[in-house]
């Protein structure tokens, strides 16, 4: 079935025209003015059948889905059944004692300084399709003997936060979330082909399958996970617009709706321009409100325009997709002559100066952002499309600077991260070393908020590597004294010397987990 307003038809398809029709594909939605303008699917929701995508194909959220969370857990604080300002451990007594100072609210806004549970998973073995459950996640939780900081104090995005309201909501009303939303949200908006999926093994009817592109063809990438919160959701394009006009014109949770949509400050005053389940900016001079999501091969997005009563839903099932810069080219078909002027192109800069860019920096949290070089353009790592000169000192991700931005120094070593809907980051750039002193670092480490075997640093022709609960060796690059970072993953260790000079023990660092201690366990080991 496809809604589209023939003015604006063809536009939107061409934005989406690379899409294959014997490939996954994406969903594409539109909603102004209260109605939906555009609705049409492309590509298939299953290779094996051919079957295509609809706007009743029902996708995997990923993180679109914690907006739905923060609703809910707002709805029933407005029925009495819990408050924001609760203390978390008032419901979830199993978790530890440093998190006594963290609420419902602090959860909600990424600002409850929990560690993430994908990140401390990794550090205990778990691999990308290890199926999480909820006891799971709790004793993970239960293990840890600091937050990444202070609650209220900072902004650090934590998938473990949206699991633990779940399950509040699940203790505090007496319905798993999937209950609770149906009856509060889902059937008074008719998002009837919306469910949370506490059991990965349940059938869903006309499901898109996750695909990504390995070894020369498609493979399935389906979501293993048993909990729900931080993703979970299953939902149509059809759906979702519906869920986007109740958000750009509320008729359920009205009050709630306002404090999703509003940013929260910091105990220093600085907004974190995230409020809850939603991100805040700006696209092209107007204000907007968006999530995306990822997870196994499933990309979301939704972007909103409350000013202009327009909102943009796009999901897809290949992991390659990048649905935030589709929904900003199919906003732009729309509001084009309402935005500023898109920023101009500038003359590519001379490639000595983009090579003088690449290299590691690192925030003073511990997390590094790596930017490399190839043929002339310039690439934030993991991120597939080169960033664009708007500037000598300015890029941006697709030319967007609403997007994601890098602000260079002029004339020192460091750089700010803008992104959209989350605090602006300032990095360092890290430390050249030609080499390092690897056999210093060799040993087995352990950590008592980790529950695994001893994590063990090996040593070969002077370079380092590190395996996790026997995992497969990461190759240790240098990038300050005593400082290595994982680019594959990207996590720092800072080793710390002892008074004889001996290495002891290292923090590690990533961008979800700050501040986890490994101490050497005194068991020698040969080098590679």
């Amino acid at each position: 079935m496809s809604h589209a307003a023939p003015d604006k038809s063809a536009t939107v398809r061409a934005v989406v025209q690379h899409v294959g029709s014997d490939a996954p594909g994406c969903a594409v939605g539109v909603v102004q003015d209260g109605a939906v303008v555009f609705a049409e699917g492309f590509g298939l929701a299953c290779l094996e059948h051919g079957a295509p995508i609809t706007t009743a194909t029902r996708f995997y959220l990923a993180s679109v889905s914690k907006q739905v969370t923060a609703l809910a857990v707002v709805l029933a604080a407005e029925t009495g059944q819990l408050s924001l300002g609760d203390p978390i451990r008032k419901y979830l007594a199993e978790l530890p004692a440093c998190m006594d100072g963290v609420t419902l609210r602090h959860l909600l806004t990424h600002t409850g300084g929990v560690r993430d549970y994908f990140h401390l998973g990794f550090l205990a073995g778990f691999g990308g399709e290890h199926p999480y459950s909820e006891d799971e996640v709790l004793r993970i939780l239960a293990r840890q003997s600091a937050l990444n900081f202070p609650p209220g104090t900072d902004f650090t995005y934590s998938n473990s936060g949206y699991v633990l309201l779940a399950i509040v909501i699940a203790r505090a009303t007496g319905k798993r979330l999937d209950a609770f939303a149906r009856e509060t949200i889902f059937a008074p908006l008719g998002m009837h082909a919306s469910s949370f999926q506490h059991d990965h093994t349940v059938v869903v009817p006309n499901k898109a399958f996750g695909y990504e592109l390995r070894e020369g063809g498609w493979r399935t990438a389906n979501c293993q996970l048993d909990v729900v919160g931080d993703g979970g959701m299953y939902a149509s394009l059809d759906d979702m617009l519906a869920w986007t006009r109740n958000l750009l014109s509320p008729r359920i949770g009205v009050e709630a709706i306002d404090l999703l949509r509003s940013p929260v400050k910091l105990a220093n005053g600085i907004s974190t321009r995230y409020g809850m389940g939603l991100g805040v900016g700006a696209h092209r001079g107007l204000a907007t409100l968006e999530h995306g999501g990822g997870m196994a091969g499933y990309r979301t997005h939704l972007l909103a325009y409350p000013s202009e009563r327009l909102g943009v839903v796009v999901l897809c099932n290949d992991a390659a997709a990048i649905p935030a810069v589709v929904a900003r080219q199919v906003a732009e078909t729309f509001l084009a002559d309402r935005m500023t002027p898109a920023p101009p192109t500038p003359p590519a800069p001379p490639p000595e100066a983009i090579v003088a860019r690449a290299g590691c920096y690192r925030a003073p949290e511990g997390d590094v952002i790596a930017l490399t070089e190839c043929d002339g353009e310039l690439f934030v790592q993991g991120l597939p499309r080169p960033l664009r000169a708007l500037s000598a000192n300015s890029f941006a991700i697709a030319g967007d600077p609403d997007l994601l931005r890098l602000e260079f120094e002029p004339d020192g070593p460091g750089l700010t991260v803008a992104m959209g809907g989350v605090p602006d980051r300032s990095f360092s750039r890290c430390e050249t070393q030609s080499a390092i002193d690897a056999a210093a670092y060799v040993g087995g480490f352990e950590s008592g908020d980790i529950a695994a075997d001893p994590c063990r640093v090996t040593a070969s022709d002077g370079t380092a590597a590190v395996s996790f609960a026997n995992g497969s060796p990461l190759q240790l690059s240098p990038i300050g004294s005593d400082c290595l970072w994982i680019p594959e993953v990207g996590v720092t260790l800072s080793f710390e010397r002892e008074s004889d000079g001996g290495v002891g023990r290292f923090r590690l660092d990533s961008a979800r987990v700050r501040g986890i201690v490994f101490t050497r366990t005194g068991q020698a080991l040969l080098s590679a």
